[in-house]
């Protein structure tokens, strides 16, 4: 196809655009803030801190009831500033993965985003892409269109100039130059768009897991809190006390937080792996990523630059290095490059056609092809059997004789020419010498044709063609990729290298790059192979080259089947199948297909294999940091819900009420979604093995962990609540003073928990700014808090003396103590092993 399109005008889209809106599906006519307030105060604890304000009105304290509906009302506001910070991060991530197009602007091909499109503008369609518009076909070239969306028709369909495309529809097979006619709402997939919105997200394993958590602690809970109610009432005889103890026991044992973390973490955790150029497409994968143990990449683009130069050229006669190629030697392979670059695209944007047009416009700068004023009359693509591409151009005054340029496979083109003998002897081992240097090494052929019938034929076996000699092309190893294969070895990752390329051009990457390229395996082996002894072979083999990509699959397959956790990498239609079966797909950003990217979860905007590595290293991190929130969590509610239950027990007020477990809120709630997703990397992230993905989070390491941190806060809390009436000191004393305990205890338990395998002090020494604003602030209201009369009559609380404040700061010392001796204990009692050595809670 050639570019005499001029398209629209920035001005003239830009007046389009204004006047009949995005070319987008109307979105759901809700204001989020509202929606995020809703869905905040309906929550259960909301409920019961409401009802508690309103027995505080019943029996009078309506200090404290104003007391409790302020901090309801800061409580509610964290609480919505958290999600909408969520929505915000997800809505970037939205934004980001919005689909691009590729349209003619003043004459100019560009990337705009599909959201752009308006109706008049030009757009190029290429096999692989969703079509983004209804729109009218004005050239196109073996134009095949899957429309099974709309019409539930299997088989693509044939299109011609001025047949209609619609948007939602995928091109199978070819490309065109088509106008936009329809957008947004006016297509014929904006019709059914309602339909589309009805569909809803499942829900991840570890979403689910905690769903149900949540569910039995509730239900515990108001057991719990209805038996207390109960004994209050009918021990003390006052029944609206026993409420509010009921209450304060059921929000003490509701870890609403677990929820709140999830969406947190998982939201601003995609948001952060964006930031190293990965796009998370289905934000579940994130729980995945520590588990993965088989990382499949092609060579291409991932492992190299995906920058081709054209290194060389052969002929049966002689090897022609282009960097020292001289003028009287151009005649001698001006026929092969010639045919390279016919059987490529007239707008190449594969790097190997791009290569080749560079060179013949630096070596014959006034020669462009052999018939620069004829043109392309028929294609014949790539496909797993024929991995070559075939063009035919017509023959300036000789009607129906035809040019066939083709280029591919060194294989399958020796194949179609019919090589044998010495000549076969001759390619094969210039073959060999171009492929182990690392060169990708393509064959190229070709034919003259006569047409005697209407269609053109079916198989290019029909053309006569004759060999013309190799081309060369080089496609350096990205500088990264040795130190990075490195770092994914000692995470207990093996690297897979899958490639279309000859062995010895695989072998030779692979030996840069650091990778097991002791055994291969070629596409024709794999053909050849059960399913039982291709498992056989995918635990020893980690080079595999000539891969068809149906082949591609059952690699994937057979690692599963090994019980290996697999992320596979593919960037054409016929990657979908692999990379939808691997537990973690990714697709190319920059040259992969829509298809490959819709089969994927995650979608690398840079195709570089660093940003996979850095990938998987954020997901490590994220389900670390996932877990130090959650044994938190865990931990505090056991002193918080301790302190109310257990004084009942002997016959003592409960520590803590509503107005305090809410002050109690401020800190817990900050601090997990915040602090704890905010905390850097662990020394040994990438130094242990993958996570079992059959590990719970709620593991007997875990919650073990965290219930000796709990009841060891609580023995302290409830010594000095018990200890301190026996010295003679009053209730309102001994509730300043346990209480104060108990939030110190609570700091020191955040601090404890940033990391499973470091002591204090190294936790100290690393930055986390939000825990420094959480003790700052909290220490802060608590002198404040103690040093004003009217916040202590609020809180029933009484100013604290000098030998108290040391009787906080020692129990608090004892405390941390024990959060330590915890962490070292658990080790030692449950050893967790991986490659011969503990490692942290989470694995």
């Amino acid at each position: 196809m050639n570019n005499k399109y001029t398209g629209l005008s920035t001005g003239e889209a830009i007046t389009r655009q204004e006047k009949f809106g995005f070319n987008e599906l109307p979105k759901e006519n809700t204001f989020s803030f509202w929606r995020s307030l809703y869905d905040v105060v309906t929550e259960p604890i909301f409920g019961l801190l409401i009802l508690a304000g309103l027995i505080y009105l019943i029996i009078g304290s309506i200090k404290d009831a104003l007391t409790l509906m302020g901090f309801i009302a800061i409580s509610i506001g964290i609480t919505v500033y958290q999600q909408q910070k969520s929505k915000k991060a997800i809505q970037a991530l939205k934004d980001l993965s919005s689909p691009k197009s590729t349209a003619l602007r003043d004459g100019l091909l560009i990337k705009i985003s599909s959201r752009e499109i308006v109706v008049g503008d030009i757009l190029v369609i290429k096999e692989g892409d969703r079509i983004p518009a209804d729109a009218k076909i004005i050239e196109c070239n073996d134009f095949l269109v899957d429309e099974s969306l709309l019409s539930g028709e299997s088989e693509s369909i044939s299109k011609s100039i001025n047949d209609k495309i619609y948007s939602g529809c995928m091109a199978t097979r070819g490309s065109a130059y088509v106008q936009v006619q329809e957008i947004g709402i006016n297509t014929e997939l904006g019709k059914i768009g309602e339909s589309l919105a009805q569909i809803k997200e499942t829900k991840s394993p570890l979403q689910l897991d905690i769903a149900a958590l949540i569910k039995k602690f509730a239900t515990f809970g108001f057991g719990i809190a209805i038996l207390v109610f109960l004994i209050y009432g009918l021990l003390y005889q006052d029944w609206l006390k026993g409420a509010l103890t009921g209450i304060s026991l059921t929000m003490a044992l509701l870890p609403e937080e677990f929820s709140v973390i999830l969406t947190v973490f998982m939201a601003l955790g995609a948001w952060r792996i964006s930031k190293k150029h990965v796009l998370t497409r289905y934000a579940p994968v994130i729980e995945t990523l520590g588990s993965i143990d088989t990382l499949c990449v092609d060579k291409t683009g991932t492992l190299t630059e995906n920058r081709m130069s054209l290194q060389c050229l052969a002929t049966t006669d002689e090897i022609f290095e282009l960097n020292n190629v001289k003028a009287d030697q151009l005649p001698k392979f001006n026929e092969l490059l010639n045919a390279a670059v016919l059987a490529s695209e007239i707008e190449p944007f594969d790097p190997m056609e791009i290569a080749f047009h560079n060179t013949i416009n630096k070596l014959f700068p006034n020669q462009v092809n052999l018939f620069p004023n004829n043109a392309l009359v028929h294609e014949y693509g790539l496909s797993p059997e024929l991995p070559a591409m075939t063009h035919l151009w017509e023959i300036a005054n000789k009607p129906s004789m035809y040019y066939v340029a083709i280029k591919g496979s060194p294989e399958a083109v020796i194949k179609l020419c019919q090589i044998s003998g010495p000549e076969l002897k001759i390619i094969e081992d210039q073959l060999k010498e171009l492929a182990s240097q690392g060169m990708r090494v393509l064959g190229i052929a070709h034919a003259y044709f006569t047409k005697t019938e209407a269609q053109w034929p079916s198989d290019i076996k029909k053309f006569e063609f004759k060999w013309l000699g190799l081309a060369g092309l080089k496609d350096p190893l990205r500088s990264e990729i040795p130190l990075a294969i490195k770092e994914c070895q000692n995470a207990g990752i093996r690297i897979v290298m899958i490639t279309g390329d000859h062995a010895l051009t695989a072998q030779s990457i692979a030996k840069q790059a650091g990778i097991d390229y002791s055994s291969v395996l070629s596409g024709t082996d794999i053909q050849n192979m059960s399913d039982t002894e291709l498992r056989q072979a995918v635990n020893k083999t980690s080079v595999f080259v000539r891969i068809k990509p149906d082949q591609k699959l059952r690699l994937v397959n057979a690692l599963k089947d090994n019980k290996n956790i697999v992320a596979m990498t593919g960037d054409g239609i016929n990657d979908a199948p692999a990379l939808k079966a691997a537990h973690v797909g990714i697709s190319m950003g920059l040259r992969g297909t829509d298809v490959a990217r819709e089969a994927s979860s995650l979608v690398l905007l840079d195709d570089n294999f660093s940003s996979i590595v850095n990938a998987i290293k954020q997901g490590r991190q994220i389900y670390d940091n996932l877990l130090k929130a959650i044994i938190y969590i865990i931990a505090v509610h056991i002193p918080i819900a301790g302190s109310i239950f257990i004084p009942i027990l002997i016959g003592m007020p409960p520590l803590l009420t509503p107005i305090h477990i809410l002050l109690l809120e401020m800190i817990i709630d900050p601090a997990c979604s915040i602090v704890f997703e905010m905390e850097p990397p662990e020394g040994n992230l990438m130094n242990r093995a993958p996570r079992d993905p059959n590990s719970k989070i709620f593991s007997l390491t875990n919650i073990s962990l965290a219930a000796l941190q709990g009841l060891g806060l609580l023995v302290a809390i409830l010594a000095i609540y018990i200890y301190l009436p026996l010295l003679g000191y009053s209730l309102e004393t001994t509730v300043s003073v346990s209480f104060a305990s108990l939030v110190l205890g609570n700091l020191l338990l955040i601090i404890t928990n940033r990391s499973q395998i470091d002591h204090l002090f190294k936790i100290l020494s690393k930055p986390n700014s939000s825990q420094n604003w959480i003790v700052g602030l909290t220490l802060g209201t608590f002198i404040l808090l103690f040093t004003s009369s009217d916040m202590r009559e609020y809180f029933h609380l009484t100013a604290i003396s000098y030998k108290e404040t040391i009787l906080i700061f020692t129990s608090g010392v004892i405390c941390l103590t024990w959060f330590e001796a915890s962490k070292w204990l658990i080790k030692k009692l449950i050893p967790i092993k991986n490659n011969g050595s503990i490692t942290t809670l989470a694995y």
